[in-house]
């Protein structure tokens, strides 16, 4: 078949807009309202059965998904998630054609970048074969799937076919049957404990996508293998060793190395909590671009000795390993490091002046967790997610089907806030004791616990080697990545700073660590945005590892692109962006509107001294289909409509802007009570009504000046409260948009719930009512506004 034309695509989505106007919009909880009972029979090893029963899931799949787009106006923005979350059903469910026709809908809906493999890559190639012949299992329709898969790979740009084709070579592995077969099993394990064998819509989305990826591989394995190799005969030998520690245990890895090259040449190294099985992927593109690739298991996991304990023990590990490696007769003597989140974290670890062994000659941290900067803290405080990753990460073996099973995490999270019980019984809520959440918890304050295991000034001072930081601006890890970076240039010596470089773009945390795709967090993004970061990172190693040329891309230390603008630009610090800084004052002076009983004002000047004052009862249990709402895409009824905040509008900005750095909201408050946990949102507002959200934080009003040293409020005593734990993000505002600034109590399930109290607010409850009184202050003295750097768009 041929793609969809621009126009007849074009003609399809007016002809859906027409119909849809007199639809109502798609319900926020329909979704939610999905349930399939598997059957007691479910069981891999009955083949036949199992194919049956994944049919009848992907019929209803299906039928959820059509039923809503018949009845229902659907966003613009998630037209592709309904295209492709039908295509994998379709293949079980038989629907060949519909299967074929939701990957070209999908393509046309979100392009994907040349560098990526297409989205339903193996799917097309599939349901292509089985439109012309049934799939028997037999060698005739495995001729007939490898011909369409090899028609397939030709599409391919030349400039990425091969790392492209190499990365899948990985994915077609025994160990990746086994890991899809596991993933399926723990799926089916998780319903079966957790909702009595019923699955939700994510779960069964998810349990069909595995199987299909088990289903090829189990069957036809060998003919993908083959055809990979005989069209890009590139070899990587997978070897497995264990690496010794200093203190007798050994660690497991992965080395990843092209037997075509005899040359000693550096070796790239990640460890990682992560045993995901599919390691080859990345390893087997850097080992076909010139490097050794070592992927370690932290220890305590998969086959790795020892006992884990997150961030605690990985700079003396990653010491023992880079000197393992550097002394391998396939190593030049040059390591370099690679990773990104937690493996991010590692690599600044291995640069602590004790623990940095002279063979490391770079390091590449991506989206970097700040260990009690941004994980398991932020802004000071701890939130229930902590235990979602605590869980995943337990054992030796990752648990994701519990960790992807967002309906438990959420009883748990509002059982707990329900019944108004102290945060350190979200464990006991889940299930059991976790020692990690537990000893993370014990630590409110940002006291030696956390700065013993983080690098200090000495480290930073001493360290010139070459670094790229790479993060995003949607990166849930930013403010940890920017932590090291800002730690670094603010102890470096001149030869530290100028060797270290940072790229940062409209990335959320999966798209910044390897090629991000053209929607990231909701949100399209532009096409000269979407670049092969992990060809960027190879192009850096070959320049400071092998004295090539500079990468074009590294014209001074700062890389930054400017969303809105479709440029990318360079400086030689953050700093030096910011021509001027706009403040917008709050004011108690009403905005003229009927969207909310009262919409206060943002001014360019400041206003007459006033107070307003914010009352909440943070003891109050919300209704739990307000607090877990997911708001259609950039609309603000939520928002609006909510009595337990408050909202300041901006009037039209008057000029084109470029916002530079952090929008940071100073507040001069004064509290009833010592202490409490406010929240600030700052939304942008184009003139059709839609808004964007450009920074979400916190304050724990005890730190406000610093997580070091908590410092509780006199009743009535007005301070200064800086919400500064923002997100950088570097955009066009046009002419005619407007701001929103929502301020509010953090009374929600999602986060530690302090009552006000002064104490341990882990251990903090109440059975009455507590009213936290917030009143801000404005005015000349009390400049109560949002500071914005920026410079005038060109």
């Amino acid at each position: 078949m041929k793609p969809f034309s621009a126009v007849l695509l074009l003609l399809l989505l007016r002809a859906y807009t027409a119909s849809a106007q007199t639809k109502p919009v798609l319900p926020a909880d329909y979704f939610d309202k999905f349930s399939y009972t598997l059957s007691d029979s479910f069981n891999l090893n009955n083949a036949d059965a199992t194919y049956r029963e994944v049919g009848q899931i992907s019929h209803l799949v299906m039928l959820y998904l059509r039923e809503a787009e018949k009845n229902y106006t659907i966003d613009s923005s998630e037209l592709f998630s309904f295209a492709s979350n039908e295509v994998t059903p379709a293949i079980f469910a038989g629907d060949y054609s519909t299967g074929l026709l939701q990957i070209k809908r999908s393509r046309q809906l979100k392009p994907f970048a040349n560098y990526r493999i297409p989205f339903g890559f193996v799917h097309e190639a599939y349901l292509a074969a089985a439109s012309l012949q049934a799939d028997d299992h037999g060698k005739a329709f495995a001729s007939r799937f490898r011909q369409q898969l090899e028609q397939a790979i030709n599409r391919l740009d030349p400039s990425f076919s091969g790392d492209i084709i190499n990365a899948q070579k990985g994915n077609f592995t025994k160990a990746s049957t086994d890991v899809n077969r596991k993933e399926i099993e723990n799926i089916v394990n998780q319903s079966i404990s957790q909702a009595g064998r019923k699955l939700n819509f994510g779960a069964a989305t998810a349990l069909i996508d595995y199987y299909f990826r088990y289903y090829i591989r189990q069957y036809y394995q060998s003919d993908i293998e083959s055809l990979f190799y005989a069209l890009y005969p590139e070899t990587v030998k997978e070897e497995t060793v264990m690496i010794p520690m200093r203190d007798s245990i050994h660690l497991n890895a992965f080395i990843y190395r092209n037997i075509a090259s005899k040359d000693k040449v550096p070796a790239v190294i990640s460890l990682s909590p992560y045993p995901s099985g599919n390691e080859a992927t990345r390893g087997n593109v850097f080992a076909t671009n010139g490097y050794i690739y070592v992927y370690v298991d932290n220890r305590g996991r998969r086959k790795s000795e020892g006992d884990f304990f997150p961030y605690e023990n990985d700079a003396r590990d990653f010491y023992d390993i880079i000197d393992w490696v550097s002394k391998q007769p396939w190593c030049n003597g040059q390591v370099a490091t690679t990773g990104g989140s937690y493996l991010g974290f590692t690599q600044w670890q291995a640069i602590r002046k004790e623990y940095r062994h002279p063979a490391l000659k770079a390091i590449n941290p991506m989206v970097a967790v700040g260990f009690g900067v941004d994980f398991p803290r932020f802004a000071n405080q701890f939130y229930s997610y902590i235990l979602q990753w605590a869980t995943l990460v337990s054992g030796r073996d990752l648990n994701n089907a519990v960790f992807a099973d967002y309906e438990f995490w959420n009883r748990v999270s509002y059982q707990l806030y329900k019944n108004r019980l102290p945060f350190n019984k979200l464990d006991s809520v889940a299930g059991g004791t976790n020692a990690f959440f537990q000893r993370w918890i014990s630590h409110p304050d940002f006291d030696s616990y956390w700065t013993s295991i983080l690098p200090d000034k000495k480290d930073y001072s001493s360290l010139d080697m070459p670094v790229l930081t790479i993060t995003g601006y949607y990166d849930a890890d930013q403010v940890g990545a920017l932590y090291y970076y800002n730690q670094h240039t603010r102890y470096a010596s001149p030869k530290g700073k100028s060797n270290h470089y940072v790229l940062i773009g409209p990335y959320d945390h999966g798209g910044a660590q390897w090629q991000p795709g053209p929607v990231q967090s909701g949100l399209d993004i532009e096409k000269e945005a979407q670049i092969p970061i992990y060809k960027y990172v190879i192009w850096w190693y070959d320049w400071v590892l092998k004295g090539k040329q500079k990468p074009a891309f590294l014209k001074e230390q700062v890389n930054y692109f400017v969303t809105g603008t479709k440029k990318w630009e360079t400086a030689r610090s953050f700093d030096k962006l910011a021509t001027d800084t706009l403040s917008l004052y709050l004011s108690s002076q009403p905005v003229k509107q009927t969207r909310r009983d009262k919409l206060l004002s943002l001014t360019q000047k400041p206003p007459a001294s006033s107070s307003i004052l914010y009352k909440h009862d943070i003891a109050e249990v919300l209704d739990s289909a307000f607090l877990f709402a997911m708001p259609r895409p950039f609309d603000d009824s939520l928002y609006m409509t909510s009595p337990y905040n408050m909202v300041f509008e901006s009037q039209p900005m008057t000029k084109d802007i470029i916002v530079t750095g952090k929008m940071i909201t100073d507040l001069y408050l004064s509290l009833n009570v010592p202490d409490a946990d406010f929240g600030v949102t700052i939304f942008e507002i184009t003139p059709d009504g839609r808004s964007y959200n450009l920074v979400n934080t916190a304050l724990r009003s005890r730190y406000r000046n610093g997580g070091e040293k908590p410092q509780l409020l006199h009743p009535g005593q007005v301070a200064q409260h800086r919400f500064d734990d923002v997100f950088l993000y570097i955009k066009k505002i046009p002419k005619g948009n407007k701001l929103r600034l929502v301020f509010e109590s953090v009374n929600s399930p999602n986060f530690e719930k302090n009552y006000g109290f002064g104490g341990v607010i882990s251990r903090e409850t109440t059975a009455q009512p507590r009213i936290i009184e917030a009143t801000i202050h404005t005015g000349t003295r009390y400049p109560s506004r949002i500071l914005i750097p920026y410079r005038n768009a060109r």
